[in-house]
């Protein structure tokens, strides 16, 4: 058990944490997301992925930090393991068929953003995956773990708790496309919803690393196949 130096309010680093990953942060990518628009990313894909990793595990070393400071428990085992993988799954399976359903119906542009920032080569595709493992872990620990208990010790609501730092979640990652912005902020409330039923972050971790890596793989070979039906 985490010992709590501060065990019912929240401290400096707590407040600075949420304002900057929670408000600042956000702004910042939905605002060089617009400024980008459809352009190519001025930098390459592998050192995007190296630059995102090693951003997250800073980021999570200092929400690990605030953690152990005001003694929030942020990685216990799932209080009832069956049920709580179980609704991993069936939570993993919606998310793809979303996926799959709502890609039809998506820009060119939108399309065109997610094959920029996902790998299309073995050796980036290495540097994904170690992404993914970071993804997983990092921003769970921050947005579902340390942020929310910080914010729900000021506010004392939960659904205000859950809905604000969803919508900053969705728009931190605006990068992703604009138009993706809502349906990240549903699997965001998704995501919250599982941590709530299984009382720990690592069956969202796995959920969170096993979306990631599949879009990963599926994304780039949806995008090529079209392109080929085109020309054909």
């Amino acid at each position: 058990m985490i010992r709590a130096f501060v065990p019912d309010s929240v401290n400096a680093l707590g407040y600075v944490l949420l304002l900057f990953v929670g408000v600042v942060l956000p702004v910042l990518i939905f605002r060089s997301a617009r400024k980008l628009g459809s352009r190519p990313l001025p930098i390459s894909r592998s050192r995007f992925f190296r630059q995102t990793i090693i951003f997250q595990l800073v980021l999570a070393l200092l929400c690990a930090w605030a953690a152990w400071v005001h003694g929030i428990l942020v990685m216990p085992l799932p209080e009832r393991p069956l049920i709580s993988f179980g609704a991993a799954v069936i939570l993993y399976l919606v998310m793809l068929a979303t996926l799959k359903l709502r890609w039809k119906s998506r820009s060119s542009a939108a399309k065109q953003r997610l094959y920029d920032i996902l790998p299309r080569t073995s050796a980036e595709f290495g540097e994904y995956v170690l992404l993914c493992i970071v993804a997983g872990v990092a921003e769970e620990l921050i947005y579902r773990g340390v942020l929310t208990g910080l914010l729900q010790r000021i506010t004392g609501i939960t659904l205000v708790t859950v809905v604000t730092l969803s919508v900053s979640f969705a728009i931190a990652h605006s990068m992703q496309g604009l138009r993706s912005v809502a349906g990240i902020f549903v699997i965001a409330l998704a995501c919250h919803a599982l941590v709530w039923l299984s009382q720990s972050l690592i069956p969202i971790m796995a959920v969170h690393f096993a979306y990631d890596l599949t879009a990963g793989v599926l994304i780039p070979r949806w995008v090529e196949a079209g392109e080929a039906e085109i020309r054909d």
